[in-house]
């Protein structure tokens, strides 16, 4: 199908300044309660160049998706990259780095996979069930392998409560905010990466294996 033609007097950053007007009010509203002409007057362009660079309001709300978590993926894989994660800790701390460049991440996760309230919904199962999440899976296998593991350690609650820790205390910020007056800050979150790293690796670690996965003194 081919495109209609662009507005008049409309710059080349008009189609990125549409997607960061849907990463805003995706994350605070729910998909179909967002009209194209609030996604078009929060971006400050013509409407009709929603339908000229994304045919509608769900290709907007989809190119925001794998903007938003294409972004997460590359830097939470350059983190991966560069770090040896010899330790829980190293894993827990890349994830905070990542997650603090893209906040609205989780919520988006949370929103179309558990609440359904977006339009992605199979894209998010497929790619973070199917590639993302198997990032999990290779932190477990990188321990097993080394030995460091209890017996009998299932790989799927392994990922469950890996999973749990790094994502559920982003689903609740806003809750935690408002109820406890905790802020998200640097001082809290390095308290958050100990705490996980604590509880991972006194449950399903071996007891001779724990001073050297807890990472505490490898600066």
């Amino acid at each position: 199908m081919n495109k209609v033609g662009r507005p008049e007097n409309m710059g080349n950053d008009a189609r990125q300044l549409l997607i960061d007007a849907a990463r805003k009010k995706f994350i605070s509203k729910a998909y179909d309660k967002v009209s194209i002409r609030e996604l078009a007057q929060t971006a400050g362009v013509n409407s009709a160049l929603i339908k000229y660079y994304f045919q509608n309001k769900e290709g907007l709300y989809k190119a925001m998706i794998l903007e938003v978590t294409g972004q997460v993926m590359l830097n939470f894989k350059a983190h991966l990259d560069s770090s040896n994660l010899n330790n829980l800790e190293d894993f827990f701390r890349s994830f905070v780095e990542v997650i603090k460049q893209s906040p609205e991440f989780p919520l988006l996760m949370l929103k179309e996979v558990i609440l359904n309230q977006g339009a992605c919904r199979s894209y998010f199962i497929n790619e973070m069930g199917m590639h993302h999440l198997k990032i999990f899976d290779q932190v477990y296998a990188r321990f097993e392998q080394a030995g460091k593991l209890k017996e009998g350690i299932d790989p799927i609650f392994f990922r469950m409560s890996l999973m749990g820790l790094t994502l559920f205390p982003w689903y609740t910020r806003e809750l935690i905010s408002e109820v406890e007056g905790i802020t998200y800050d640097d001082e809290f979150l390095e308290k958050m990466i100990q705490h996980n790293t604590s509880l991972m690796q006194y449950g399903f670690f071996k007891a001779e294996s724990k001073e050297n996965n807890l990472g505490e003194n490898n600066a």
